[in-house]
């Protein structure tokens, strides 16, 4: 370097120091003092006057940096004094994000032995309460059939008694069944009506004793029911409709009728209240025979004489053995009894040969479940 250049330089150099630590002059009351400027002491490149760069002056082709500092005893000018300490009062702003998605927990794997054990609820057992209550309230309308000696005790060697329940009004013992069902609707049942289409003596006690008490029957047959038959059914008070050509066809209008009129459909079917009626045959048996062994019931078909006549010779003398006879082609509740439960496949697919090709349902679910051993 020079001697030129070093004058220059020192004579530049203490120029700018003498500027930076000189007292800086007093601030005229129009003027405004603003920190966060920067004074133009604080410039490292000199000065150009005129210049109109909003940021300050340009030095070597940059522009002059803006302070960072800010003098802390004018920070209250600035800020919202508190009422108490006079100290800033600070806004905060607090960014609330999303709720954090909690996971959980995997479901722990159990022992077999901890699940709680809900045992099924126990069979539902034909009591004799009912078959007693049904007795009493029957015992108007329905006549207490005979139980006489039979001459077949000479030939078998043994004295047998035959129920005549055949000298029912029908002719049938399923009136005590249908009687005590249809007295055990409610007034609105028995107002709207009921409704069966099957041509069987079930139907029949359902027509007449319906009549006897002014309850609403409608009947539907199909064409090919005979005319006798339909006569009988006229007879007894009922209406009766004959739609379709066969069983099938004359059950499903039925059903159709009892959901668009309200009716109520029957069938001969495991009623409760059907089978406490049934059931009486067994306490007027049990009154009628002295010193009385065994019972021999038929059971084909339809088990519900048979169940109810159980339950109430066992009840009132559980040494009584009764005995049910079904035919050898259609042994349902004896396969029941083998396999330890109700048989449901045999109903699906009937013996013709015994039953003319008739599909005829079957009560026994709850004839099986009837007997407690």
């Amino acid at each position: 370097m020079n001697f030129a250049a070093q004058l220059f330089y020192s004579s530049y150099l203490s120029e700018r120091l003498e500027r930076l630590y000189s007292p800086r002059p007093a601030l005229k009351d129009s003027e405004e003092n603003d920190p966060f400027w920067q004074r133009e002491e604080l410039y490292l490149g000199p000065s150009q006057p005129g210049s109109s760069y909003k940021y300050g002056p340009v030095s070597n082709g940059t522009v002059g940096r803006r302070p960072t500092l800010i003098e802390p005893e004018r920070l209250k000018d600035f800020g919202v004094e508190e009422l108490l300490n006079g100290d800033v009062k600070v806004h905060e702003t607090k960014v609330v994000m999303a709720p954090e998605v909690v996971l959980m927990d995997p479901p722990k794997t159990r022992r077999v032995s901890e699940f709680r054990m809900i045992p099924r609820p126990p069979a539902q057992y034909l009591r004799f309460e009912d078959i007693s209550a049904a007795a009493f309230r029957i015992q108007s309308g329905m006549q207490k059939t005979p139980c006489t000696y039979s001459r077949l005790s000479k030939q078998y060697g043994m004295e047998i008694y035959l129920k005549k329940e055949h000298l029912h009004y029908t002719g049938s013992v399923k009136e005590r069944g249908v009687l005590y069902l249809l007295t055990s609707l409610t007034q609105q049942q028995q107002r709207m009506g009921v409704i069966v289409a099957t041509d069987c003596n079930f139907s029949m006690a359902v027509a007449h004793h319906a009549v006897e008490l002014k309850i609403p029957v409608f009947v539907i047959m199909p064409s090919s029911c005979s005319s006798p038959r339909l006569r009988i059914y006229r007879d007894y008070g009922a209406m009766v409709i004959s739609y379709g050509s066969t069983g099938r066809d004359s059950q499903n209008h039925a059903c159709h009728l009892a959901r668009e009129n309200g009716y109520l459909y029957l069938e001969e079917d495991e009623n409760a209240a059907y089978l406490a009626g049934l059931g009486t045959v067994g306490m007027e048996i049990y009154e009628q025979v002295p010193k009385l062994e065994a019972v021999v019931i038929p059971a084909a078909g339809q088990y519900g004489l048979l169940a109810g006549t159980a339950a109430a010779i066992k009840h009132l003398d559980s040494r009584i053995l009764v005995i049910g006879v079904e035919p050898e082609d259609f042994p349902l509740l004896l396969q029941s009894l083998k396999t330890n439960g109700p048989i449901k496949d045999m109903h699906s697919n009937p013996n013709k040969k015994l039953y003319g090709g008739k599909l005829i349902s079957c009560s026994a679910e709850v004839t099986y479940h009837t007997f407690p051993s």
